[in-house]
């Protein structure tokens, strides 16, 4: 894990990292961040690209609640924390009245706030607090938000198919030099991307989820293909085709998705509040996804 930049000679941390990232986002991207990821200046900076953000934040942000809307959800101003006292008051008040703040004082947002009752592993009984920049319910409900939040640890498995199942598990990079290394590692990126490009291509086609579809028998299909010499060679339509049909054959698919939970542990102590993981932590099955229960519905009338 990287550590933070506070004196030389220490790599810069993963949130100075992501900031990097910022100018990169688009318009019509979503970016997802876990809650260690929120600060007021990375959430300013990536908003200010245009791009969606749906984060999680600390239980010690309480924005106040401006509306409460039907779905769950309330508005809110997150608002700069130089700015206290009779000063902020009146632009919570502007901000309940419509009126769209000063960005470099305050931002409207979107809080939904949800539990995941009797999940073990899951963090149960905890308030888990999102804002997003999606201010209109009828773009994103609160829990098409909150069950997107949710999934957000997919991106594991996409680490994992990278580093153990495309570059091998165990492997050390082969160049000697840092430029070299570094294109090496695109390579491997490059690569996985085209091959996740291939996976949604297929499991649209054939109308099934892509995390049905196992991407270490979709990099043995492709190797094959391209592995022999083919002479006459196939028109480039053709392969490809045949290869989006292979790698969605009911055989070289994933069953159905397995609801799992495991115990809240790290693999060795570090300076944060999980406990070490016991070889008796082992992950509990369910049979369906987890059930979201909002917090802040409002009260019937």
């Amino acid at each position: 894990m990287p550590r933070s930049a506070g004196s030389p000679g220490k790599a810069p941390g993963s949130r100075a990292l992501a900031r990097r990232l910022c100018p990169r986002l688009d318009e019509d991207w979503l970016l997802v961040a876990d809650r260690n990821f929120y600060n007021r200046a990375h959430w300013c900076a990536a908003a200010d690209t245009g791009a969606a953000l749906l984060w999680r934040v600390k239980a010690d942000l309480t924005p106040p609640v401006l509306e409460i809307l039907p779905d769950g959800s309330f508005r809110s101003v997150l608002i700069s924390p130089k700015i206290t006292g009779k000063a902020r008051q009146r632009l919570i008040e502007a901000a309940r009245c419509g009126q769209e703040p000063d960005t470099g004082k305050a931002r409207c947002v979107r809080v939904i706030e949800y539990e995941i009752p009797g999940r073990e592993g899951e963090g149960k009984g905890e308030l888990i607090g999102l804002i997003t920049t999606i201010t209109e319910q009828a773009e994103a409900p609160a829990v098409v938000l909150a069950e997107g939040y949710h999934q957000r640890r997919e991106h594991e498995t996409g680490n994992d198919q990278l580093k153990t199942r495309l570059r091998g598990p165990g492997k050390v990079l082969r160049p000697r030099s840092p430029d070299m290394a570094r294109q090496e590692i695109y390579g491997y990126l490059l690569t996985r991307h085209a091959i996740s490009a291939s996976i949604c291509q297929a499991a649209t086609e054939a109308d099934v989820d892509p995390d049905r579809v196992k991407s270490t028998r979709t990099v043995r299909i492709i190797r094959r293909a391209i592995a022999p010499a083919a002479f006459p060679p196939e028109p480039p339509g053709q392969a490809r085709a045949a290869i989006t049909a292979d790698i969605t054959r009911k055989r070289h698919r994933n069953p159905e998705r397995r609801h799992r939970t495991c115990p809240r542990a790290v693999n060795r102590a570090r300076h944060n509040s999980y406990r070490v993981k016991k070889p008796s932590d082992t992950s509990t099955r369910h049979e369906a996804p987890p059930t979201i229960v909002l917090v802040n519905l409002p009260a019937a009338a």
